[in-house]
């Protein structure tokens, strides 16, 4: 994963060498088909660990449940990160803390089973199985 880690530690601290547009919108399509290109490994499990770690949106996207997490007191986030140049960078250092987390997360022993296996608990715990 170190390659993965460089890199987007990379864009992270670059935004701007790396898109022309250093929005959240861009970097997270970029990180989207990064995530494709390696077969969906790079990301496999993120979209549930976000779940579990919100504690709502089984029903949203990871890129939609990146911005919950950013903007927690925001009625629409979607709304709240194109509001200015600061809620964009804010968005981006969000999305970069939090695969960075779930990574050390995946990364221990059994990790990316448990974290299936719990959100497969929350899923039945919530009744929406």
């Amino acid at each position: 994963m170190s390659k993965h880690h460089e890199l987007f530690e990379s864009i992270r601290k670059r935004t701007g060498m790396y898109f022309q547009e250093p929005t959240y919108s861009a970097v997270a399509a970029f990180v989207l088909g990064y995530d494709t290109a390696h077969e969906g490994g790079v990301l496999s499990g993120f979209k549930e660990w976000l779940v579990l770690q919100l504690g709502t949106g089984s029903n949203l996207t990871w890129t939609a449940l990146v911005l919950h997490a950013a903007f927690p007191d925001e009625p629409s986030p979607q709304d709240a990160v194109v509001s200015s140049p600061a809620t964009q960078r804010q968005a981006i250092e969000s999305l970069f803390n939090l695969i960075a987390e779930f990574h050390e997360t995946r990364a221990n022993r059994d990790g990316l089973r448990k974290i299936f296996v719990s959100y497969d608990y929350w899923i039945k715990q919530q009744g929406l199985e």
